[in-house]
Formats: C-alpha cells, sequence, structure tokens
C-alpha cells in the first residue's frame, strides 16, 4: 500500500516528519505507561498497542514507534478513501491525526471520510469538529481545542479556513445545504450550551 509519510527511496517524507511533529505535538510525549481518558493502558505519544502498566521507554523509541504508528492508520485510512492522494498535504494530515486518536474504523465510518468520498472535502474538513466526545465523557475540552485546530488545518489546505464564528454567524446555511454546511448547524447548536470556556475555541474568539 502506497504511504506519503514513508518511503522506499528517501525514508520519512517531508509530510511524515510533518506528521509526526503536528501529531506528536498534539499527543504530547510521555516517557511511561500510563491510563488514558477512558482507562486505557498507552504510552509515548498516545500509543496503546502493546501497552500496560509499568512501561519505560526514551524518546528516540517514542519516535520510532510514532512513525511506524503512523504509517499503520495512514495505510488504514486510504483503505477507505476513494481518492486519497487527491487530498491536499494539510488536510491529508488532519484526517490522518484524527485516525490516530480516534482509531481508523471510527474514521472510516465517519461523516469526515463519506464526504471526502463524495467529493466535498469542506464539508470533511468541517465535520471534524463533530467528534470532541471520549467514551461517556462529553464535549471534552482537550478534544475541542484539537477537533478545532484540525478543522483549521485542513481547511487550510483547501485555501477556504474562516474561524468557526464567522460561519456560525451565517444566515443561509441550512443542515441539507451543500459544500459542508450541515456540520456547522450541528456544531454551533452543540457549542450554544458549552461552559463559556469551551465554547471560546469553537467560536474563533
Amino acid at each position: 500500500m502506497k504511504s506519503r509519510l514513508r518511503n522506499v527511496l528517501v525514508g520519512v517524507t517531508a509530510l511524515g516528519m510533518a506528521a509526526v511533529g503536528y501529531v506528536g505535538g498534539k499527543e504530547g510525549l510521555k516517557l511511561v505507561s500510563y491510563p488514558d481518558i477512558v482507562g486505557v493502558w498507552t504510552g509515548c505519544y498516545g500509543e496503546t498497542k502493546g501497552m500496560h502498566k509499568g512501561m519505560k521507554f526514551t524518546k528516540g523509541q517514542c519516535d520510532s514507534m510514532l512513525i511506524d504508528s503512523l504509517v499503520d492508520h495512514e495505510t488504514g485510512m486510504r483503505k477507505c478513501l476513494k481518492d486519497p492522494d487527491a487530498i491536499p498535504d494539510k488536510s491529508y494530515l488532519a484526517f490522518l491525526s484524527n485516525s490516530y486518536n480516534v482509531g481508523v474504523g471510527a474514521f472510516c465510518r465517519s461523516s469526515m471520510a463519506r464526504l471526502a468520498n463524495a467529493g466535498d472535502l469542506r464539508g470533511a474538513c468541517n465535520a471534524l469538529i463533530l467528534y470532541v466526545n471520549a467514551g461517556a465523557k462529553k464535549n471534552v475540552r482537550g478534544l475541542v481545542l484539537r477537533r478545532t485546530d484540525e478543522r483549521k488545518l485542513c481547511l487550510e489546505g483547501l485555501g477556504k479556513w474562516e474561524p468557526f464564528s464567522s460561519s456560525c454567524a451565517r444566515s443561509a446555511c441550512p443542515p441539507a445545504s451543500s459544500s459542508g454546511c450541515w456540520p456547522f448547524t450541528r456544531a454551533c447548536q452543540r457549542f450554544a450550551t458549552f461552559p463559556s470556556p469551551i465554547a471560546s475555541p469553537w467560536c474563533g474568539n
């Protein structure tokens, strides 16, 4: 399976290095294993595979583990996208970051993948902001911030980024309209009930 992160000629590509920096920065680095927000044993940059209590790592081990895991997630993500190489680098990286965070299966079942496969990349980018829950925990602040940034990166790849507040302020944006307006309708309704410290990042204030 083709990878845009690593190839046999140059090893890790420029996009691969960008992915390590971006996703690694979002996940944070921890050199010991720990239970995550839903109790799953995790280590390094959010890695869960093979993790258990009491593990320790070096940064070099974590960096190597991250690129391997990113390529694995990329492989799964590409399988459920009709034309992954038509997606601009920044948008591709935003979807990969989400896939790494929520899992390939969840990404492939998501409105993000469905809209991308329908040719509505703007709608797919906007749909990123809908995925802010962790198990039974709703509207998790860290996920709100992460999805806001992933959406911004994704739309930058299309040259169509704008603050969330501008999107929510549109008067002509019915739920069934084209170009991905419907995620805004749902997200605007959702953030309207958030406590102020969480609502602010969504609104671009």
